[in-house]
């Protein structure tokens, strides 16, 4: 765990290094305590599609700093599931996607749906934040399709016109992640934002809003939960102007199965042509471009930190900073996206600070989106819903000094908050859609006009790569217990034999019917399908945890480590 932590430190000295006074970031005021040390506030910064292992913390020396270096480390955070709308629903409810039921990004899959409105949302977490005496804003890219045509409430309030209930401020994004052209739903009032970067760059805009809330709850002298959700590092890539040369002259990382089809894969996978030289290009500029849009996301984390610490804030403050999935860049001759149960796409980052954090500390202990939910409420109030999935990670954020030390079993040993047994794995799982996805083919591309203003103009610049399927539906168990010698992921496939179509039995000469296994711990970057090769006895076990998780409701059926 400390390997990946000094890795990432080290990536971003250059930055860390260059600090100068005034620049955001830079050592600013002196950090001080809130006033009556009233209930903490609590910032999420949540990324889109940023990855964890393919470097894309490398340009952000601020969140290293104040949040990595001043917190803990979460080395084997998990996205329940590679993909955005059902991925967001989790972290908002605490629950696993065959429970929230969004189970992908369309209407018709309880994206933003009525039915999820009405029925889920309401319990979200942010309900309970509000309950609990928090102001709340949320800003920025919610669900993707929130605000389309018959979302929220039907006949009452539709479209941008819905706010979801529990958030005092709404600042939200109609549909997906987008630069510039786009509109904003402020508090059920529609804002149109057009081209110009001073202006409308979203994730600056959202930066401003966010410190325009921090200093409307410091008047009120209430504690806050804000949730800003970036559209970086998503598609159509667009860097700030300052950022546009980020990276310059890097490739994305050529890492063990790069441009290297997987034979022994499910179908959507191993059906994949190896990418051609120009196809190579494009997926090393959209790397690039990507550390050129988290630049930005770095300037709004450093100017939320010299804010609260010029207010006495920043030490009562808890700072949850994560992505909604991984991303992929040429594993597997797969060009960019995400989907898939490999750990670029499932794995996140995971960086907390704040009140009794221990600093620079990390953790190997499996945690999940589902996890996020019932950790921010327990910090807030003390107590997690029983019909949420996730568990509450508050008692592992404050044994200080303990956080690298404690997986599995070391928790069940423990004694007080620890004595609670943290499971050893986190549940995957995706539901494929169609019959096989081209993605990329319509990105939105943003040019520039003689006057640096940008236009949305080209769409479907972006060669398409194959990224989902009708049958690139599976769940997984992704295990990780380094006490007991574990770090390992099965999978299990659903079968159909046309969209929409029964399920079928799988082929069981085929991985859709074997399944997929891989032991990281001997083939750290997935290299071999070993799933033929699993012991009988421990293929079973596998199978029959899933056979529980995959139905699981609420806090006690959900978790426990079932051996």
């Amino acid at each position: 765990p400390h390997c990946l932590l000094r890795r990432l430190l080290l990536l971003s000295l250059p930055f860390l290094a260059s600090a100068v006074p005034g620049a955001p970031g830079a050592p600013g005021p002196r950090l001080g305590a809130a006033k009556g040390r009233r209930r903490p506030n609590v910032i999420i910064v949540l990324t889109d599609d940023q990855d964890l292992l393919l470097n894309s913390t490398a340009f952000q020396p601020h969140l290293m700093k104040e949040v990595a270096l001043q917190g803990v480390t979460f080395t084997h955070a998990f996205a329940n599931t590679p993909v955005c709308c059902p991925s967001r629903s989790s972290l908002l409810t605490g629950r696993y996607v065959h429970n929230h039921g969004a189970r992908n990004n369309s209407i018709q899959g309880d994206c933003a749906s009525p039915r999820w409105s009405r029925e889920v949302e309401v319990d979200g977490l942010a309900v309970h934040m509000q309950k609990a005496g928090y102001h709340t804003l949320y800003a920025g890219k919610y669900l993707n399709n929130y605000g389309a045509p018959r979302t929220g409430i039907p006949g009452k309030a539709e479209g941008v016109a819905y706010v979801p209930p529990g958030w005092s401020e709404w600042y939200a994004l109609q549909g997906n992640s987008r630069y510039y052209n786009y509109t904003i739903s402020n508090n059920g009032v529609a804002e149109r934002h057009g081209n110009s970067y001073a202006k409308d760059y979203l994730t600056d805009v959202l930066g401003r809003r966010a410190l325009r809330f921090v200093d409307e709850a410091k008047a009120k002298d209430e504690p806050f939960f804000m949730w800003i959700a970036t559209p970086a590092a998503h598609a159509p890539f667009t860097p700030a102007p300052q950022y546009e040369g980020t990276a310059a002259g890097m490739s994305a990382p050529r890492t063990p199965m790069w441009n290297t089809v997987c034979e022994d894969c499910h179908q959507t996978v191993r059906e994949v042509r190896a990418m051609n030289q120009t196809q190579i290009r494009q997926s090393d500029r959209i790397f690039r471009d990507r550390l050129g849009t988290l630049r930005s996301v770095d300037d709004v984390v450093a100017q939320l930190r010299d804010r609260l610490a010029a207010s006495g804030e920043w030490d009562n403050t808890y700072l949850f900073y994560t992505s909604d999935h991984g991303f992929h860049l040429g594993q597997r001759g797969m060009a960019f996206d995400k989907r898939q149960l490999y750990d670029t796409d499932i794995r996140v980052p995971l960086f907390v600070r704040g009140p009794g954090v221990p600093a620079g500390a990390t953790s190997p202990v499996p945690v999940s989106h589902v996890d996020l939910a019932p950790t921010v409420i327990d910090i807030a109030a003390g107590s997690v819903p029983g019909n949420w999935d996730g568990l509450s990670y508050k008692s592992l954020l404050q044994e200080t000094g303990r956080a690298e030390k404690l997986t599995g079993s070391d928790v069940e040993g423990g004694s007080g908050a620890m004595s609670q047994a943290w499971r050893t794995y986190a549940l995957i799982q995706y539901y494929g859609e169609g019959t096989v996805e081209s993605c990329g083919a319509g990105i939105t591309e943003y040019v520039k006009d003689g006057e640096g203003r940008h236009f949305a103009q080209h769409v479907g610049v972006e060669i398409p790569a194959n990224c989902d399927g009708m049958n690139n539906t599976y769940t997984c168990i992704r295990r990780h217990s380094p006490g007991e010698n574990i770090d390992d992921i099965f999978c299990e496939f659903d079968c159909l034999l046309e969209p929409g179509g029964e399920e079928v039995p799988c082929p069981q000469d085929q991985p859709e019917g074997y399944g997929e296994y891989f032991d990281m711990i001997s083939d750290p970057w997935q290299t071999k399908n070993r799933a033929r090769k699993l012991q009988p006895e421990m293929k079973e076990r596998l199978r029959s945890q899933l056979q529980r998780l995959r139905s699981c409701q609420g806090q006690t059926q959900c978790n426990g480590n079932y051996s």
